[in-house]
């Protein structure tokens, strides 16, 4: 396959991978739990798009115009747009803008960081194809 479709098709080198996160919320837990999300996030340096019970988060201006994953905004959409009753969960995706995926350490981290911040059961797929 020539390099410009593998890139087209976000295949081989130009795949992206992030980290996938459900939390179980209920609207009053929402806001702070989505905070605590985030504070991890930044703590390591990526990203969290994501959100629940009408609130998210997107990437900053900072981050300029970057090329969001499909899932993604097929995500945030749902959280917007959805006319369906509110989840009950807050889920989103831990992503490392500009690089191919987030490294195992990081990943690690991020997991321990959530478990001890949150205090609920929690779901985490450490590898998705963001664009597949």
């Amino acid at each position: 396959m020539k390099k410009r479709l593998r890139k087209k098709l976000h295949k081989g080198e130009f795949q992206q991978f992030g980290i996938l996160l459900l939390v179980p919320s209920n609207f009053e837990n929402a806001e702070k739990q989505l905070d605590i999300i985030i504070d991890v996030a930044n703590n390591n340096n990526i990203l969290f798009i994501g959100g629940g019970f009408g609130r998210f988060t997107l990437p900053s201006k900072e981050y300029g115009n970057m090329d969001i994953p499909e899932k993604i905004v097929t995500l945030i959409n749902f959280i917007v747009l959805s006319n369906e009753p509110e989840p009950d969960y807050i889920i989103g995706y831990f992503i490392k803008p500009f690089e191919k995926e987030i490294c195992n350490d990081v990943a690690q981290k991020i997991k321990s960081e959530l478990e001890l911040a949150l205090n609920t059961e929690y779901k985490i797929n450490l590898r998705v194809d963001l664009w597949n």
